[in-house]
């Protein structure tokens, strides 16, 4: 019995593992790769996708068009569409050029053929990637009356929004001026105030983590923590230091490097990658065992060669890439 249960968690744990793979481009051509960079799809195709749990498997495109491998990368659709395949309400969407369209069953048998007049939006198969909805049901008033009754006496006070991740508090001062006072932070309905060690600078949400993040000043020196005010990167000086939702970016005091940052600080992890990249953003969050992993999407150049190429990156700092040039920015 032992051994059955086994078998049966192989299967899931390899089922999952399947979901998880990385594009990984070795000189321009894309493979496949797990979180360490162990490569399970040869990089011979012009490109390849995540996951999509639309059509339960992975967009490659081969010669210039696009087919559909699934979970145990075997192609199940052929490289005929023109255009990422996309999933209908029976099964798939083919684009065989800008006016035909096949349509393939859940079991990848062809069904029907269309003829279009003109492309229609409705047949597109556009990824939309959304950031997490971080909408509340505060109002600037609101937020002002819960501040006047928690800590009455403040005076005058301004309320703003800030990108509708939180709430920016000042004091009118008798000049006119409008002095910090701290923020509001309306998705835990606390406030944080400025006091003689702490200014709160900036505020983000994680959704790695989801918590809060915020950069805080102390007179010369900044450090970064989350809501609950555990430090999550240590307080000194910075040439510039700044948050994102799933990174820290910064650079160290008297640096040498003409870059604006050095380093990138990940969140989830506590890596800390070296900045070579002339772009560096989220890309993707897999979850695997119940854990979210962050991948990255950077520009890599070689300006003295005029190459470049966009590649991704694990939030444990592995470079799923290969490239035969050096590459900074």
């Amino acid at each position: 019995m032992k051994f059955k249960y086994l078998i049966i968690f192989v299967v899931i744990n390899l089922d999952l593992t399947a979901q998880h793979l990385i594009p990984f481009n070795n000189n321009g051509k894309f493979g496949l790769c797990d979180i360490e960079g162990k490569l399970l799809l040869e990089p011979k195709y012009d490109e390849t996708r995540f996951f999509s749990a639309k059509t339960n498997g992975y967009a490659i495109k081969e010669n210039g068009k696009y087919g559909l491998m699934n979970k145990d990368l075997k192609l199940v659709i052929p490289f005929i569409s023109i255009n990422p395949i996309s999933e209908t309400s029976n099964g798939y969407l083919i684009y065989i050029s800008d006016k035909e369209v096949h349509y393939y069953s859940k079991n990848y048998q062809l069904t029907q053929k269309k003829t279009l007049e003109s492309r229609s939006g409705n047949y597109s198969p556009l990824d939309i990637v959304k950031d997490e909805d971080i909408s509340h049901s505060y109002s600037n008033e609101k937020v002002l009356d819960l501040l006047n009754k928690k800590y009455p006496g403040k005076g005058k006070i301004n309320v703003v929004s800030a990108n509708n991740t939180h709430y920016e508090l000042c004091s009118k001062t008798d000049e006119g001026q409008c002095k910090p006072l701290g923020v509001f932070l309306p998705k835990i309905s606390v406030f944080l105030l400025n006091d003689e060690k702490a200014v709160y600078k900036n505020v983000t949400w994680s959704p790695s983590i989801s918590k809060y993040i915020i950069l805080v000043e102390n007179g010369s020196e900044k450090y970064v923590i989350d809501q609950d005010k555990k430090v999550i990167f240590p307080a000194k000086e910075y040439d510039r230091i700044y948050i994102q939702k799933n990174y820290i970016a910064y650079k160290d005091k008297n640096s040498s490097s003409k870059k604006s940052v050095t380093h990138y600080y990940i969140i989830t992890s506590g890596t800390t990658i070296e900045n070579k990249f002339s772009s560096f953003n989220p890309a993707k969050t897999l979850t695997i065992d119940g854990k979210k992993f962050e991948i990255f999407r950077a520009k890599i150049n070689n300006y003295k060669n005029h190459q470049s190429d966009d590649v991704y990156i694990g939030e444990n700092g592995k470079s799923y890439f290969k490239v035969d040039y050096e590459f900074d920015n």
